[in-house]
C-alpha cells in the first residue's frame, strides 16, 4: 500500500472530573470522552526519498518536529529503522487548541497509517502504548467511541455507546490551554453534556 487517505476525528468531554495534581505537572483525572464525525483528513504516501514531508492548509501549523503528526511517524520510522520516507497531508478542520484533541487525533491517525501502510504488525494496544508517549489524548483517540479515562487519561474502559444525536459545537476561537482551564478551575466542577 503506497496511498492511505484517513479521517482523524475529533473528541468532546461528556464529563469531567479533576480529581489532583501529581507532581510532573500532569493532573488526575476522571472524564467520559466522544468521538464526534468532525475530523481532519490525512493522506499519506510513501516515498522513497528518506525522512518526513508534512504539508498542512493552516499556514501557522509548525511542519516539523513541533508537530504531534510529525513526531507519531518520526517514532515508528526510528523503531523499525525505515530506510523509505512518508508524505503526509494535513488538511484541518478540528479547531486548533480547542480541547477536541485535534492534534493527539492526527497523531494517532499517523501511526494507525504508518502501521498500516508500512506492515508493521502492531496491535491496537501497541499503538497506543506508543500513543501514550506523545500525549495523553492519544491512545482514546486510537480506540475511539465512547469511553471512560482515568489517571491523566491514559487508562481507558470502553463504555455502552452515546446515542445518535446531534451536538452543538461552539469555538471561541481563541486557542484554550489545558493547564490554564485546569488551574482557574473551569474543569473542576462536573460538565453535562445537556
Amino acid at each position: 500500500m503506497d496511498r492511505l487517505e484517513l479521517k482523524a476525528l475529533g473528541k468532546i468531554n461528556l464529563g469531567l472530573d479533576v480529581l489532583g495534581r501529581r507532581e510532573n505537572g500532569y493532573h488526575d483525572v476522571r472524564m467520559v470522552m466522544q468521538t464526534v464525525y468532525l475530523y481532519d483528513r490525512i493522506i499519506m504516501k510513501k516515498s522513497k526519498t528518506p525522512g518526513i514531508r508534512l504539508e498542512t492548509n493552516l499556514y501557522y501549523l509548525p511542519v516539523n518536529e513541533n508537530n504531534l503528526a510529525y513526531q507519531a511517524a518520526q517514532m515508528l520510522m526510528d523503531e523499525f529503522h525505515m530506510e523509505e520516507g512518508v508524505s503526509i497531508q494535513l488538511d484541518k478542520h478540528i479547531p486548533v487548541a480547542a480541547g477536541m484533541a485535534g492534534g493527539s487525533s492526527n497523531a494517532a491517525a499517523v501511526l494507525f497509517g504508518m502501521n498500516r501502510m508500512f506492515s508493521l504488525g502492531l496491535s491496537q494496544k501497541e499503538l497506543m502504548e506508543r500513543g501514550v508517549k506523545l500525549g495523553a489524548d492519544v491512545p482514546y483517540c486510537i480506540m475511539r467511541g465512547t469511553v471512560l479515562a482515568e489517571g491523566i487519561g491514559e487508562i481507558l474502559t470502553p463504555l455502552s455507546p452515546m446515542p445518535k444525536c446531534y451536538v452543538l459545537i461552539a469555538n471561541y476561537y481563541r486557542p484554550l490551554l489545558n493547564y490554564d482551564l485546569l488551574k482557574s478551575g473551569i474543569y473542576v466542577q462536573k460538565s453535562r453534556l445537556f
